[in-house]
């Protein structure tokens, strides 16, 4: 059993990921106060104590337009969910060290790697904890304490949220991807515990993509299902 800390209760996927865990007997913290200000992280440090995994869900997400000129909604939205991810990783990251094992997990989206034409907020700010993963895997590797990301395609709660004028691709989701279906927490679920495991104790400084391969899907068409065979 784990002691398992979610910092962020907002993400759609966090309250049934949470149940699942709970179910495979793992202890499981989903926080839901603000972590941007010393104050913040250090009571949910002084409540928790030491996590054996800490899952960044960072989910604050306001929708603006690059060209509707909301600067300020684009930056509230990158600091608040850099700021979480930051304090978090240095509190909780500093404590595992002290104890020369844990894992440190970014529950991320593929918008990292590509741009949703919808939210740019988000993706920027999930680009940038991209990074900042592979920073920290420099630093909190030789101390025992593993970091790494799993992006996810848009669940079906999301469709509203990543709704795009500009790029087609994540319409039908469930039938473009080769792949077919949606991700849910089942899906984050297995990653999740992927990495707790002893299989991943190389595993460090790795983004693993949960998409059904949604991110190879380039232009507006449907794949089929079948494919007749060449005579």
């Amino acid at each position: 059993m784990a002691k398992i800390l979610i910092t962020d209760a907002s993400h759609p996927l966090v309250a049934e990921l949470a149940e699942l865990l709970r179910k495979d007997g793992h202890e499981v913290f989903v926080n839901e106060d603000d972590i941007t200000t010393r104050d913040g992280i250090k009571a949910l440090v002084a409540k928790v104590g030491t996590p054996d995994m800490l899952i960044l869900s960072e989910y604050h997400n306001l929708r603006a337009t690059l060209t509707e000129g909301e600067a300020n909604v684009i930056a509230e939205t990158m600091d608040h969910n850099i700021l979480s991810a930051f304090f978090a990783c240095k509190h909780f990251g500093s404590l595992m060290a002290e104890k020369g094992e844990g894992t440190i997990l970014y529950l991320s989206s593929v918008f990292a790697d590509k741009a949703s034409g919808a939210n740019p907020a988000y993706s920027i700010s999930c680009g940038a904890m991209q990074m900042m993963m592979k920073e920290l895997a420099l630093f909190y590797g030789n101390q025992g304490v593993r970091v790494n990301m799993v992006k996810l395609a848009p669940s079906a709660k999301e469709d509203e949220t990543f709704d795009s004028d500009i790029v087609q691709a994540f319409y039908d989701v469930e039938r473009k991807a080769p792949v077919k279906g949606r991700v849910e927490a089942r899906d984050a679920l297995g990653a999740v515990e992927y990495f707790l495991s002893p299989a991943a104790r190389l595993v460090n400084g790795s983004d693993l993509k949960i998409d059904g391969g949604l991110l190879y899907f380039y232009h507006d068409r449907i794949y089929p299902v079948e494919k007749e065979a060449d005579m």
